[in-house]
């Protein structure tokens, strides 16, 4: 580790930067320690270089490191924390009048359409607020067709709100998502409470690619190129991916094909590979094929800016540029030096790029190609070329995957069996889509042609979206698994180490390679056993439905106004408990545990009368109901009230008062997140 830290410079930048960055998200860091720590580096870096003794150099050489280190690490804590400051929005639920405006193409969603725009101000009665905060407004979708574009300008009657989670247990943390990508807020407007006022005139990378990424996809709409099979080549091509279904997505997830999917390496070297093979004719003078690979790199950034500059788009393009340059000057890069100085850059430009999935997997993936698949390669000699080329594709699989696994787990709960299969499919057919949607968008002018590229095209779509969904459905074709953030720090140190005795054949890497695989299985057996013996009900928070969940180790039963999508909310749960399958009950009252729960709807009073009123432990009132404290009062005598997000903010405010005045123990999912209550 120490050898490969002082052949690869920009690792030890990257590793500075990067733990700054963590330890900025981590915690809020005082100015006195910014200063303490840059004073620091500067002092070791002002006595390294005033040492002139060479013995004395060599002793403290490591002054000039800690300086940098120190540099680097303070630059990336103080840049996270002022990325976050920018995002921090001010009017967190205040209804008002605020001008926006439009800075992304329009995304179509089933009810409402969903628009990235630019909080230019906020205007009140006697004041205007510069505001200038990034946010998602959703608009209901226009009959007419109609739709705002690239720098309209709108005036908006809503309420922006910070984005936040729902508390519901393993949930996605689409809140935290949100503000790592710079989304300060998000609002609802209704119809008749926007309109436009103009349009700015400044000028918009992002806009002029939007422009003519929409010409290129109307291109294949054009010549028939419809449904999954358009979705597929929209993503693959230009990164649009709007026209993905969740069907499709769940689809690629589980045969470990997601990462056609998304454009990155794979895509880019497609890319670069046609430009080199188009302009080979300009190898035969020096200044020539120095002007040949200037050429290619302004045509890969020319396709990075196309597909929208994603993270992975930019630092593939990062690497090849950097490729193409080393050969302009006649050297040959190091690649990791390369992999590193594109991370390091990145994360210079953007902080939150570190906690970015598609950054983690995609380097990740790099880095686990580049070191094990010459070892994997290497463990058969084929010479049959059909079979080596299967064999050397099998090995950039089983590379990638062994780099991306615990991440993949961690991040999606899936493990995805016939990955290899699937990309022996996926990776050459792919290649294969990208020439022909290349080409169609080159002979489009030409009908007869195009016609017979764009059959061809939409074939190969169709057959590899077979290919997928007939893996798919092959037994046993994906684990869904759990970890957590500490096994996947043991798993990654497992890994690390692998690849440390690897390289060196010292025994004691694979021994703590072997202990930290140890303490991942004790680990897991310890948490599978404690989860057996639990008990759990949990008061999931949805907006629009009631659900209570009563689990007794990997079993479970619900009762829910709408089971699926309560399956869609609980998956990450289920799977952390070990769930098999979950029974549903209509009961509205149960007994679990020695405790009575009685779940309330707007039918169940209604009409009715009691003599005596029923002991309940938790009355959970949820399913829209509207009826007052005092009228259940007369039927029940609850020891604990929990109110779900089906009730609106007003009338859990009045319960909330009622139950103070009585006494009563009082829970709001909606600002306390769904509701876990632990039974003996």
């Amino acid at each position: 580790m120490t050898r490969f830290a002082h052949r690869i410079p920009f690792f030890r930048l990257f590793l500075a930067l990067a733990a700054g960055i963590f330890t900025g998200s981590m915690c809020e860091i005082p100015v006195w320690l910014y200063v303490l720590l840059l004073s620091l580096a500067v002092a070791a870096l002002v006595v390294s270089s005033t040492i002139k003794n060479v013995s004395l150099q060599f002793r403290f050489r490591w002054l000039f490191g800690s300086g940098v280190f120190f540099a680097f690490y303070v630059l990336g804590a103080w840049s996270f924390q002022q990325s976050q400051t920018k995002i921090r929005f001010p009017l967190d639920g205040i209804k008002g009048v605020f001008e926006v405006e439009v800075k992304e193409a329009p995304i179509e969603k089933a009810k409402s359409t969903l628009y990235k725009v630019n909080i230019v101000r906020s205007l009140k009665a006697n004041e205007v607020v510069n505001v200038d905060k990034v946010a998602l407004l959703y608009l209901p979708k226009d009959t007419s067709g109609s739709r705002f574009d690239f720098g309209d300008r709108l005036m908006v009657y809503t309420t922006f709100s910070i984005p936040k989670g729902n508390g519901n247990p393993e949930e996605f943390q689409f809140g935290r998502y949100l503000q790592m990508h710079g989304v300060s807020a998000t609002a609802f407007a209704f119809r008749g409470s926007y309109r436009k006022i103009g349009h700015s005139s400044a000028f918009s990378l992002k806009a002029i690619s939007s422009h003519l990424r929409q010409k290129l996809l109307e291109v294949y709409k054009r010549y028939h190129i419809e449904g999954d099979e358009f979705a597929v080549v929209g993503a693959l091509m230009l990164g649009y991916n709007d026209a993905l279904t969740r069907e499709l997505l769940d689809s690629y997830s589980i045969t470990g094909a997601m990462h056609v999917l998304s454009v990155s390496g794979l895509h880019v070297a497609i890319v670069c590979a046609v430009f080199y093979f188009l302009l080979g004719f300009m190898d035969k003078r020096r200044w020539s094929f120095v002007v040949k690979h200037l050429i290619v790199i302004v045509l890969l950034w020319a396709f990075a800016i196309l597909t929208g500059l994603a993270p992975a788009v930019v630092r593939s393009a990062l690497m090849f540029s950097l490729i193409a340059l080393g050969y302009v000057v006649s050297r040959k890069p190091q690649i990791y030096n390369t992999i590193f100085f594109s991370a390091f850059v990145m994360l210079l430009y953007d902080p939150c790029y570190l906690f970015d999935v598609g950054f983690q997997l995609s380097y990740m993936a790099v880095l686990s190609i580049v070191y094990f698949e010459p070892k994997f390669k290497k463990l058969i000699d084929v010479k049959f070329k059909p079979l080596k080329w299967l064999w050397e594709l099998t090995c950039v699989s089983m590379a990638a995957q062994l780099g991306t696994a615990a991440l993949g787990v961690f991040y999606f709960h899936r493990f995805s069996n016939f990955f290899w299969l699937s990309n022996m499919v996926v990776v050459p057919l792919s290649g294969f889509i990208m020439y022909a949607a290349m080409a169609l968008l080159l002979v489009a002018p030409f009908p007869v042609i195009a016609g017979w590229v764009a059959l061809a095209l939409k074939w190969m779509l169709i057959g590899m979206n077979g290919a997928i969904r007939w893996i798919e459905h092959l037994p046993l074709a994906a684990y869904n698994l759990w970890i957590d953030q500490w096994q996947l720090w043991v798993c990654s140190l497992a890994i690390l180490f692998a690849a440390g005795y690897f390289a060196t054949r010292k025994y004691l890497l694979l021994q703590l390679a072997l202990v930290c695989v140890m303490l991942f299985l004790v680990d897991d057996l310890a948490r599978n056993f404690q989860s057996m013996n639990e008990k759990e009900v949990v008061v999931w928070a949805d907006s629009k439905n009631t659900h209570v969940q009563f689990t007794t180790g990997n079993q479970s039963f619900a009762v829910s106004s709408d089971s699926l999508k309560l399956k869609q909310l609980s998956s990450g749960y289920r799977i952390k408990q070990g769930i098999d399958a979950q029974r549903f009950c209509n009961q509205k009252a149960v007994a679990f545990c020695g405790k009575h729960f009685l779940i309330t709807n707007d039918s169940l009073f209604r009409r009715k009368y009691s003599e005596s009123k029923m002991p309940v432990d938790y009355l959970i009132v949820g399913n829209k109901t509207r009826i007052t404290m005092d009228k259940l009062l007369r039927f029940v005598e609850p020891k604990q009230v929990i109110v779900d997000n089906s009730i609106s903010k007003w009338y859990s405010n009045r319960l909330k008062q009622q139950c103070n005045s009585l006494g009563i123990a009082f829970v709001d999912t909606k600002i306390s997140g769904a509701c876990r209550l632990r039974m003996e």
